[in-house]
């Protein structure tokens, strides 16, 4: 059966408060360079442009090779273009440089889950969680919680993931995109649990009620859909997912 590819998310990203950049390099602060340097290919990275990602984040290591954020901007990029030895080279040294720090700790967890070591991954995952003043332990969580929906563990997948939407309500979009990505492909227990996490944290949307209604038809529970539906018509009357109701498309 074909499984989802679970989008890694580029943290490394949001560390910099840099994007601009002033001419000439020789001229400037190398750890300034190398942070505008990084902050340019991470955009590119972001882009897709990975040609001028390379450039720069090849540049921001050349400045800064024992900062951590340079050695994880190109772990990050040598993952996205399938370098996966080099990368995985790259997250070591970042670990070396900041075995503390949640970002790296957090990316590596994502990495080794993208290559199908799970228990590894979690390992990463909660060390990150662990950590006082981490901002950005829902992301860990998040990622935790996919990575366990892949290694075959739905509760404690729908334990990390409704953790992540009570701190960040808005990752609920995302969840259910994923959800409708596994119900496409027919993977119904994955999408059913990302439902119910979704359903266990936050109000109902017109996104998460057409999903009942699909799987109330697939299962013939007729009157679970009138239900279901009854509560777009109150709610979301002007949604697609009410006119595609109202069309019996389900």
């Amino acid at each position: 059966m074909q499984r989802v590819l679970l989008p890694i998310l580029l943290l490394a990203s949001s560390l910099i408060g840099c994007t601009g950049y002033s001419t000439g390099d020789s001229m400037v602060n190398k750890d300034k360079a190398a942070q505008a340097r990084l902050a340019l290919g991470m955009a590119y990275l972001r882009d897709g442009d990975m040609q001028a990602a390379r450039v720069n984040l090849e540049r921001a290591v050349n400045y800064a090779p024992t900062d951590y954020q340079t050695q994880l901007g190109m772990a990050l990029y040598q993952q996205n273009i399938g370098e996966n030895d080099f990368a995985e080279s790259r997250f070591k040294q970042a670990l070396v440089l900041a075995p503390n720090n949640g970002d790296v700790l957090n990316n590596y967890g994502a990495f080794l889950c993208s290559l199908g070591q799970y228990d590894l991954a979690q390992g990463y995952f909660d060390n990150a969680a662990k950590l006082e003043n981490y901002e950005k332990i829902a992301d860990t969580l998040e990622n935790s919680g996919y990575c366990l929906l892949k290694a075959g563990q739905t509760e404690l997948a729908i334990l990390k993931l409704s953790r992540a939407l009570k701190q960040v309500p808005q990752k609920g979009a995302r969840l259910l995109k994923m959800a409708t990505k596994y119900y496409q492909l027919e993977q119904r227990a994955e999408a059913m649990a990302l439902l119910n996490s979704y359903q266990q944290t936050l109000p109902a949307s017109a996104e998460s009620l057409w999903m009942q209604i699909q799987f109330a038809a697939l299962d013939n529970r007729p009157n679970d859909v009138q239900r279901h539906g009854q509560l777009l018509a109150q709610d979301f009357s002007q949604s697609k997912q009410y006119q595609l109701f109202l069309a019996h498309e389900y």
